[in-house]
Order: C-alpha cells, then sequence, then structure tokens
C-alpha cells in the first residue's frame, strides 16, 4: 500500500494498473493467484449463462471495470475495482466504468486486498444499495454472504459446493471444483525457545 500521501480518483482512475482506493491510499494488485483467477473466471460464465438463457437487462462485468462509488457516496478517496459485478440499467455504464449501485458484488479475496472485503468495501456495498455482496475466501474455503434483504446480516458457508444466487430464484452456482483444488494457506511460524521449569520448550503457531 502507497501511505505516502492522498490520491483522489481523478489521479488514478486512468491508471492501466490495477488500482483501488480506501480513503485515499492507494492499493495495487499486480497480479492474481491461479486459483483466484479461476474462481473468478467460473462466477462469471455461471451467471452469464443464466442471464443469456433467462433475457433480461443484466450484464455481468469482471476485475478490471471501474465501479465509481466515489460518486455514490460522495468520497472521493474511494475506488474500487470488484472482481464480480451484476449491472441490470443500462444507463450505469460507460466506457469508464459503473455509476450506478450493481445488483450483485462477489469478490474473491487475494492477498493484497483480504482485509478491504470484510470492512471498507462491505460497509461501503451497504451503503451504496448493493443487494447482494459475497465474499469468496478461497483460502479458507468459505463464503461470505450478505443481503440487503436482511440487513447484511453475514451468513457463513463453510466448504460450500455451491452457492444459491438470491438475486435469482432458481440460479446455484456450482464452485466444487476451485474451492477442491484451492490449497489453502497456512503459516508456519516457528516461536521462540521458552523456559518451563528449567525446560526449554518449542511451539509451533499455526
Amino acid at each position: 500500500m502507497d501511505t505516502s500521501k492522498r490520491f483522489t480518483v481523478s489521479e488514478i482512475e486512468s491508471s492501466e494498473e490495477h488500482i483501488e482506493l480506501f480513503n485515499g491510499e492507494k492499493v495495487i494488485e499486480n497480479k492474481t493467484s491461479s486459483e483466484h483467477n479461476e474462481a473468478v473466471g467460473e462466477i462469471v460464465f455461471a451467471l452469464k449463462n443464466y442471464i443469456k438463457a433467462n433475457g433480461g437487462p443484466c450484464k455481468v462485468y469482471s476485475e478490471n471495470v471501474a465501479l465509481y462509488v466515489n460518486e455514490l457516496c460522495n468520497d472521493d478517496g474511494l475506488f474500487f475495482l470488484p472482481d464480480v459485478m451484476v449491472i441490470c440499467d443500462s444507463e450505469a455504464v460507460d466506457s469508464k466504468g459503473v455509476h450506478k449501485a450493481p445488483l450483485i458484488v462477489i469478490e474473491v479475496t487475494s492477498e493484497s486486498t483480504r482485509k478491504y472485503d470484510n470492512n471498507i468495501k462491505l460497509e461501503t456495498y451497504k451503503k451504496i444499495g448493493v443487494q447482494e455482496y459475497w465474499i469468496v475466501h478461497i483460502q479458507k474455503k468459505t463464503v461470505y454472504k450478505y443481503l440487503a434483504s436482511e440487513d447484511y446480516v453475514p451468513q457463513t458457508f463453510m466448504h460450500p459446493e455451491s452457492m444459491k444466487v438470491s438475486a435469482y430464484k432458481d440460479l446455484m452456482i456450482d464452485i466444487s471444483e476451485f474451492m477442491k483444488r484451492s490449497t489453502g494457506s497456512f503459516i508456519i511460524t516457528i516461536a521462540t525457545m521458552v523456559a518451563i521449569s528449567g525446560q526449554k520448550a518449542l511451539f509451533l503457531l499455526l
């Protein structure tokens, strides 16, 4: 994260880098994991196929399409690039990005932005009126789901094989393949030797 100065949307929106703003702080995501890419791809594929088969005005956008949350909550220090968005208003989208609240937003966790998915993005999506928000935590093999109709009370799904899209009455997305292939990440740290009654014990903190 670049904390040397506070940035505004006009300073970074034309960048070719994957840059998001969180309270004026610039976060650059230089690359994503293969698991992240696969998860986004499969979710987008399922949503697009469903919408195409059932008709309607909605479209699916992913990753580098900007969501101008700064315009929606009057805060020029916020600028998001959601992993997946479903937009149902054609007037909300122009060549620069999306300017109205999506129906659905799905974020797949990555190392550089994980903590923002769970706090500032969650609060901002609730504030601007996103009806359905998922956080797909591929390392923990867990999905957190928030619905505006339920006041964003979190629903937690551990090791799910499929997820119901609440915005559509009969859409289930199979996520078993990328959840299965995601190995997770466990950081093992060797603690210092500690003396207990004259004995030395080695602790592994998982």
